[in-house]
């Protein structure tokens, strides 16, 4: 599917109050017909909402005399117009009604770099080509925008289920046709744009061309160092590959000249670099459907420039404001102390589920990480812990929620936005008819989104979640006031009230001054949790809010994991669970307990080991891994259980519950090393343990003193992970990766002489 944009634009400058008339035609399609549908628009900064319907023609026309960027959705499609509003004018748009398609066409895709494709170069097929009952041809077709062919140009259709590229180049004709397999999707590539386009097969089997518009690059790259830097002729136009992107960069009220702008493609390796002219200005030609996000010399994710939503030929101004980050300027602010290091948790990054209690609400189940032989030295225990997924609402008091998130540049990084207004939604849906809600949403500013009101009909609060975007700087002190303020409108002497704060980064006011507003709004009958993203935020600032505020700090170490902290949120207030459970280890002198990942503070004693589980909650998956060392490992191992037992208290009954397994090792005949993590999780878990212990001892030796050994405790971290996965890094732990690279980064420029100190 493919919308046709804005075909017509009258602007009238003469008129005081801008007015745009936007005239919208809904064709039939795969959905149905385009009569009587549901048409609503939000503008992306106030959050003023219209809702309207098309006619029985599927026509509706509007006028919008206020804002400045209106996003809107139509039925199942949204945001699928982007109208601008800041002059007067005419603009007319015409779609299909198709929301499979509109999904399939915005779909959110893997990042590449944690898949180790298959290449398989394509021959000289043709649409004449013999294949198989399982095959089809599909010939990409490319042409200028005066019909003109492109030959020789790198095409590749990439299959992400499979983890497969198919590649080849185009012929004189311009066309280059694949054989590939039916029953998968594909995504198309031209030269270095990703996902330009798409074709998905089913079972059967077809002959298809793919016609695409394609223009080569008119200027040229070249790469320095690890950066992309572009040579633009002055008079260089944007093409259906690649968008203009004008950047005005001002920096303390002044323009910022001969400053250094590093813009990042967001879920790949790609780096573009530039200074800024006397005017304060860069240009770049940025590959389309992609987000960038903004790097300085002293600020990291300074704000965020779309093109997922382009479509056709692209200008893009945008003005950026430079605020130095005080600690990139001072090496000993950016290194974190020990005190302030953030642990990651290993839970974070794998993916377990277990299944269901079949009887009470917690279980735990166990499996070996590996066999063993007699060159054994090692063996790793997985421990799962289950709870079970649905429970009875403790108390029918109304909740009365409000929250504060970080809507700043730095959370389109791994599609944290996308993954907030998700999370968002799904704990709206849990909520009563009756009980209260309010959302304040901050980057630079911040603005109540919902003001205070019962939840009643949830749509509209939908509609406002969904309309988040991304970009500007980090106000949390002003969106925690604006925060207060709403909870405060509809506290009752029956409500629940609460604040949840969500960040991915730092803002500019002192925490002493945050802590004190805090600490008045929880003497005022309310409490107020905290959940920071990534590794980039205050944790100083959240632990100190969550601490004063009576609630619970949750860490999300990947934005996969917002929903889950949400929901964590969301169970510990309202379903009746016991805050605490302890967990037994016992084993032998010939297993002995070396080391747990995934809980912290065990107590061990001879042949035991005990760990305290906080924060259980319905739905609970949590993985733990216990490390062993093998004493003179022989075939007697396979009658040396180990001996797990689970201690609780009952929510409803109070009674204590006690579960009890065993488990012995799994001996083989195998003479050669067995790879005691054979389980892809329990790597993933291993190298999440690996980045903590490396962090801590930089951390450890930068207060000391020693540079040299901080330096090189992550330096072999980042040589560790790569170890473990050599082809490809999962995508859970791109993110903790990149962080040990920055601080890698940071020690290589402080050795050269590049930070102020």
């Amino acid at each position: 599917m493919r919308i046709i944009l804005l075909l017509t634009l009258i602007f009238c400058t003469s008129q005081l109050i801008s007015q745009t008339t936007f005239d919208l035609t809904l064709n039939d399609g795969p959905g149905g017909t385009g009569a009587n549908r549901d048409v609503v628009f939000v503008e992306s900064s106030t959050f003023e909402r219209k809702a309207f319907k098309t006619d029985a023609n599927g026509k509706l026309s509007v006028t919008f005399d206020s804002g400045s960027l209106w996003l809107g959705s139509v039925g199942q499609m949204r945001n699928c117009i982007r109208l601008k509003t800041a002059f007067s004018g005419e603009s007319s748009q015409t779609m299909s009604y198709d929301p499979e398609g509109w999904k399939r066409e915005n779909k959110e895709l893997p990042d590449r770099r944690s898949i180790d494709f298959k290449i398989v170069e394509q021959g000289n097929f043709s649409r004449n080509s013999q294949m198989g009952p399982k095959e089809s041809l599909i010939t990409v077709a490319l042409r200028g925008r005066t019909g003109q062919p492109h030959p020789d140009v790198e095409v590749a259709l990439v299959c992400f289920e499979t983890e497969t590229m198919y590649t080849g180049r185009t012929n004189r004709s311009g066309e280059k046709t694949f054989k590939v397999p039916n029953g998968q999707n594909y995504e198309i590539d031209v030269a270095d744009i990703h996902s330009l386009r798409y074709v998905d097969l089913g079972d059967e089997s077809i002959i298809q061309t793919v016609g695409m518009m394609y223009e080569p690059k008119t200027f040229t790259e070249q790469k320095d160092d690890r950066f992309i830097v572009q040579r633009l002729p002055r008079d260089v136009k944007p093409s259906s590959s690649h968008a203009h992107v004008k950047l005005d960069i001002t920096s303390s009220g002044g323009i910022a000249v001969n400053e250094e702008v590093h813009l990042r493609m967001l879920k790949s390796n790609k780096v573009y670099k530039a200074k800024t002219n006397d005017q304060g200005q860069v240009t770049f030609m940025l590959p389309i459907n992609n987000k960038y996000m903004v790097d300085f010399e002293f600020q990291r994710d300074a704000d965020v420039i779309d093109l997922s939503y382009v479509k056709g030929i692209g200008f893009v101004n945008q003005g950026i404001q430079y605020i130095p980050d005080p600690r990139l300027q001072n090496i000993e602010e950016f290194i974190p102390s020990v005190a302030e290091l953030i642990e990651y948790d290993i839970n974070d990054f794998v993916d377990k589920q277990y299944p269901e209690p079949e009887t009470g609400d917690v279980d735990f189940y166990l499996k070996w990480g590996n066999k063993f032989n007699k060159k054994s030295k090692e063996a790793l225990l997985e421990v799962g812990l289950k709870v079970k997924s649905k429970m009875t609402r403790k108390s029918l008091d109304p909740l009365n929620i409000c929250f504060v998130v970080d809507k700043s540049g730095s959370m389109s990084g791994e599609d944290r936005i996308g993954q907030l207004k998700k999370s968002l939604a799904r704990f709206i849906e849990q909520l009563e008819p009756t009980d209260r809600v309010s959302l304040i949403v901050f980057d630079g500013k911040a603005t109540v989104a919902i003001p205070a009101r019962k939840v009643g009909a949830k749509k509209s609060i939908l509609d406002i979640i969904y309309a988040i975007e991304a970009s500007g700087g980090t106000n949390i002190h002003e969106g925690l006031l604006k925060g207060y303020e709403e909870v405060k409108k509809l506290k009752t002497s029956s409500t629940v009230d609460r604040l949840i704060l969500l960040t991915d980064g730092y803002g500019s006011t002192p925490v002493e001054t945050i802590i004190e507003g805090a600490k008045s709004f929880v003497n005022g009958g309310f409490e107020l949790s905290a959940v920071g993203v990534g590794t980039s935020y205050n944790k100083a600032l959240l632990s100190q809010l969550a601490s004063a505020g009576g609630g619970m700090l949750h860490m999300a170490g990947t934005s996969n994991n917002i929903e889950e902290v949400f929901q964590r949120e969301l169970e510990s207030i309202i379903y009746p669970m016991t805050k605490k459970a302890k967990l037994t280890v016992r084993y032998n002198d010939k297993i002995v307990y070396r080391q747990l990942y995934g809980y912290a503070n065990e107590k061990v004693t001879p042949g035991q080991m005990n760990v305290e589980i906080p924060n259980l909650f319905p739905g609970l998956d949590r993985l733990a891994l216990i490390k062993f060392d093998l004493i003179k490992a022989t075939r007697a191992l396979e009658k040396e259980k180990v001996e797990v037992t689970l201690e609780y208290v009952d929510a409803i009954s109070g009674k204590t519950v006690v579960r009890e397994k065993s488990i012995r090792p799994e001996w083989t005949d195998a003479t050669g090393e067995l790879d005691m993590t054979i389980d892809k999780e329990h790597k993933k878990a291993l190298a999440v343990a690996v980045a903590n212990q490396s962090l801590k001892v930089m951390a450890n030796a930068f207060e000391s003193g020693d540079r040299k050994a901080a330096e090189e405790a992550v330096v072999s971290a980042t040589n560790q992970i790569k170890a473990l996965f050599p082809d490809a890094t999962p995508e859970q732990l791109i993110y903790v990766n990149n962080r040990l690279l920055e601080y890698v980064e940071v020690f290589e420029r402080l050795r050269s002489g590049g930070f102020n100190n």
